[in-house]
């Protein structure tokens, strides 16, 4: 009998086993499908048939987190742990439950541990390197990617994750290759495709950032923000002319709408409250161009006509941060909503005109329009082309970027023209202007300041044909990664004829060396078809003069409106002949250029550009 009471005692365990493991199974097919509450049901029929196994509560503490009850979520998996206290996964779970409540340290050792239970666990890697890089340890995040490339060469989660590291520390080279490795190992991954994307236009090559991002199609989940560094991408092309550029847009931002209603009951809202409702949509609120912009209007809006919000996009928080932050009448950050939460706390707040800052830059949410947030949508500052998308209503821009008539066919937009400028400038820092104003032509010295995907080829043998007519001068270019970029950037210049010795390139630096930087040189040279708009300000900021070359887009007409703003007509190229010209008549007349020196701040001073209760008053009517 005893021997007969075993056997039906295994047939029960196996028979509790494969059902536990059906239940599970079904679970999990209700849970891929949406229906969170069925698969609950399924993983608590499994726990009461195999309690003592970790697996079922493993599973229900996913699920319960997913329906947001972090606290029943965690008795799960502490339950998952105590019957298994070796069951990697669910100390990885432990750790996403901590990581979500931003208990950093706990979730820290909860990885740690599932990565000593099994040392490939490359998720485990992946979110322990972004505890630690989140806590500013990238070092240790990036020892932790490579044992975990090197434990599972094929999974491309590390790779690519420490392709980031990499890229936000500037090792541009070395990230290339290991995205090129992911990508090999996992071609249907594709935000690797987003991130080289990201990284050829970082370098340079924008028509190979093409390649890279037209290869996300638009089923997969990274589509949006490939279709969006597209776009921006498109902006640098000096091969490509801008209707093709628009319609491009066009087609993409269709593409972005597919599926997505728009609240069109806002577009008949009577507007419910005395002070206008002003919404500032940036992921920007930080040191960053846009936040130069904006500040100024924030602290000069009339709070007895205007109520402003600001929805901040981005997680970082810095001391300009903070200081919008109090320039706000409400602060909402964003970052961590889904689209359609977002897009639902903006209309609760019953904003009456919100204003997108960000176009298709990083991390944008300018999608946000489609869903339509505001009755009145308008765009404006961080992104000099028409977004393509309907839910925009307005383009804010100026009569010198987009001239009526002009630009008329390459926005889907209303445009609505600033009377002066469409920037209201404010130094980010406090540099005085150099006391030094040299008359003399022997060793004039040119500089740019800009991002250096900004240099197309075009705009290259600009300055290479500048050099070659000013033999004594030589130049200075900021921002340009080092390693390949660089190495092949010197050798273009000396097949050019342009020997290295005359040459000097340096990497990104902070704000206060980047001013000096601007300092130490006689003439700037902007960047075509993408100008300058920040760095021509700051450069003029600190006496440096440049020339404008008018262009057929209004990217490529910054440069322009900042000069005409200020009434120096004489700075302004129409042709790229007279854009070399002219800067070498500034090279070799120091007469000219000195005085230009000595009068640049204070015109820049005075002028509409730095008129910031003025500009504000004009933005508000």
């Amino acid at each position: 009998m005893g021997e007969g009471d075993r056997a039906d005692e295994g047939l029960g365990v196996t028979i509790a086993s494969e059902s536990m493991q059906r239940l599970i199974a079904d679970g999990n097919a209700l849970e891929d499908r949406g229906d969170c509450e069925g698969a609950q049901r399924h993983y608590e029929e499994a726990v009461l048939i195999a309690p003592a196994s970790p697996r079922p509560w493993l599973n229900l503490g996913n699920v319960l987190q997913r329906q947001g009850r972090p606290q029943a979520a965690l008795v799960a998996t502490e339950k998952a742990i105590a019957l298994a206290p070796d069951f990697a996964p669910a100390h990885f779970n432990l750790g996403n439950l901590h990581a979500a409540a931003e208990h950093s340290a706990a979730a820290e050792l909860a990885y740690r541990r599932a990565l000593q239970l099994a040392p490939a666990f490359t998720d485990a890697a992946v979110a322990l390197a972004g505890i630690l890089e989140t806590s500013g340890r990238s070092r240790d995040a990036e020892i932790v990617l490579r044992e975990a490339t090197a434990a599972d060469p094929m999974r491309s989660g590390p790779m690519y994750n420490l392709a980031l590291l990499l890229m936000a520390r500037n090792a541009f080279d070395e990230a290339e290759v290991m995205l090129l490795r992911a990508f090999q190992t996992e071609p249907s991954f594709m935000r690797t495709c987003v991130a080289l994307g990201s990284l050829c236009l970082r370098l340079g090559r924008a028509g190979e950032a093409e390649t890279w991002l037209r290869r996300v199609t638009p089923e997969d989940p990274s589509f949006a923000e490939a279709a969006c560094a597209l776009l921006f991408s498109l902006n640098a092309r000096d091969d490509l002319d801008p209707r093709h550029v628009y319609t491009v847009h066009r087609e993409i931002a269709q593409r972005l709408a597919t599926g997505i209603r728009p609240a069109q009951e806002l577009l008949h809202r009577a507007r419910p409250h005395e002070r206008l409702r002003i919404g500032y949509l940036s992921p920007d609120f930080r040191q960053h161009a846009v936040a130069l912009f904006v500040a100024p209007v924030l602290r000069h809006h009339d709070r007895q006509l205007f109520d402003i919000y600001c929805y901040y996009c981005h997680e970082g928080e810095d001391s300009v941060t903070r200081e919008l932050k109090g320039l706000a009448d409400h602060w909402r950050p964003i970052a961590g909503l889904d689209d359609e939460t977002a897009a639902q706390l903006i209309r609760d707040d019953e904003i009456d005109v919100l204003i997108d800052l960000a176009g298709y830059t990083d991390r944008s949410r300018v999608l946000l329009m489609v869903r339509r947030c505001a009755a009145v949508q308008a765009t404006w500052l961080g992104y000099l082309h028409s977004t393509g998308l309907e839910g925009v209503d307005y383009r804010i821009c100026d009569n010198h970027t987009d001239p009526p008539g002009l630009t008329d066919h390459l926005n889907s937009e209303r445009r609505i023209r600033m009377p002066a400028s469409q920037w209201c400038y404010e130094p980010l820092h406090q540099a005085e202007a150099p006391l030094e104003i040299k008359e003399s032509t022997a060793q004039v010295v040119f500089g740019s300041f800009n991002q250096f995907w900004k240099i197309s080829r075009s705009c290259l043998e600009l300055w290479l044909e500048i050099l070659r007519r000013v033999p004594a001068a030589t130049l200075r270019v900021a921002d340009v990664p080092s390693g390949r970029t660089a190495d092949d950037l010197l050798e273009r210049m000396t097949r050019a004829g342009v020997s290295a010795d005359r040459v000097a390139l340096s990497s990104r630096v902070g704000i206060q060396a980047y001013f000096a930087a601007i300092a130490g040189v006689d003439v700037a040279l902007d960047t075509t078809p993408y100008n300058g708009a920040t760095t021509s300000l700051d450069t003029l900021w600190m006496g440096v003069p440049f020339i404008a070359l008018t262009g057929d887009r209004p990217a490529a007409r910054s440069g322009t409106s900042i000069l005409r703003t200020l009434g120096m007509l004489e700075m302004i190229a129409a042709t790229p002949e007279e854009y070399v010209t002219l800067n070498v008549r500034l090279a070799n007349d120091g007469v000219w250029r000195s005085a230009l020196q000595a009068t640049l701040r204070q015109r820049l001073a005075q002028s509409p550009l730095m008129d910031s209760v003025t500009f504000t008053r004009a933005l508000e009517a």
